[in-house]
C-alpha cells in the first residue's frame, strides 16, 4: 500500500503514543498502561500518514521487531515501558470550564443521572472544546459536546486529577454541573377526535329512542288511556237502549 510506513516506524510511535504522551492522541491508559486496540487504531487513524494501521500491523511489529516496545493481550495494548506515562495528579483547581462529549442517544440518561465511565476507568474532560469532540467521534459520528462547570463540582465534592497538560480525571460529574443542547422532544400522542355533534336542520326531528323503548308499553297500553267523559257514556247506553 502507497505510503506504508515498516514495522520499526511503527514501533517508534507506538512507544511514544502508549508510553510517553498518550494524551497527545487522546487516549487514556487504565492504571496498568493498557488502553483498547480499537481505540489506539482509532486514534492512529487521525494522524496523517497513519490512517492504514490496522490490527494485523500491530501484531506484526510484536512479532518482527527486535525487542518490540509493546505487547498486546486479547482486545488490549500497552507500551511494555510505562515509567514514562504521566501520573494523574491530584488537581484542586481545575479550569471554570471543561468538556466532554457523550453519544446522541445517551445524551437525555446522561442531562438526567450524570456522567458515569464508560470504556475508560474514569470520566476523562478537557479544556479543548476540539480534543473533547475529536474523542467523542470515536464513539458516535455526531457527538453531543456538553460542558462541565467545575465550580459547582468542586461544590458537590468532585475531585479532579490532571493528566498531562490538557485532561483531566474524575470518577463521576452529578447532572447539576453539566450543561448542554435543549434536549430531543419527544413525539406528543394525537388527541383522540371527539364524535361531531348532530346537526338539526330546519323541519325536521330527531326521535328520541329512551322514548320510543322504554315508554312503548305505557303509550300503547289500555291501563293508561284517558276515561270518556260521563256524557259519553250516557250517549252510548242511550243508543244501546
Amino acid at each position: 500500500m502507497a505510503g506504508k510506513k515498516n514495522p520499526k516506524d511503527l514501533a517508534k510511535l507506538l512507544a511514544y503514543a502508549l508510553g510517553r504522551r498518550p494524551d497527545e492522541f487522546g487516549l487514556v491508559p487504565d492504571t496498568e498502561g493498557f488502553v483498547r486496540i480499537k481505540t489506539l487504531l482509532q486514534a492512529l487513524g487521525e494522524e496523517a500518514g497513519w490512517k492504514y494501521v490496522r490490527e494485523s500491523h500491530l501484531r506484526e511489529v510484536v512479532l518482527s521487531v527486535s525487542d518490540p516496545p509493546v505487547e498486546m493481550i486479547e482486545s488490549w495494548i500497552r507500551a511494555r515501558d510505562g515509567s514514562r506515562l504521566p501520573e494523574p495528579a491530584y488537581e484542586p483547581s481545575p479550569p471554570g470550564l471543561l468538556y466532554h462529549c457523550v453519544r446522541r442517544r445517551a445524551w437525555p440518561h446522561v442531562r438526567q443521572k450524570g456522567l458515569k465511565p464508560g470504556a475508560e476507568a474514569r470520566v476523562c474532560l478537557t479544556a479543548d472544546p476540539e480534543a473533547a469532540l475529536r474523542r467523542g467521534r470515536r464513539i458516535d459520528p455526531d457527538p453531543v459536546l456538553v460542558t462541565v462547570h467545575t465550580t459547582n463540582a468542586l461544590d458537590l465534592g468532585v475531585v479532579f486529577f490532571r493528566f498531562g497538560p490538557s485532561f483531566f480525571l474524575v470518577d463521576e460529574v452529578p447532572a447539576a454541573c453539566i450543561a448542554g443542547p435543549p434536549l430531543p422532544k419527544t413525539k406528543e400522542e394525537p388527541a383522540t377526535a371527539k364524535p361531531a355533534a348532530t346537526e338539526k336542520t330546519p323541519g325536521s326531528f330527531l326521535l328520541d329512542l329512551t322514548v320510543a323503548r322504554g315508554d312503548r308499553s305505557s303509550a300503547g297500553s289500555g291501563k293508561h288511556r284517558k276515561k270518556d267523559p260521563d256524557w259519553k257514556r250516557e250517549r252510548r247506553r242511550n243508543r244501546k237502549r
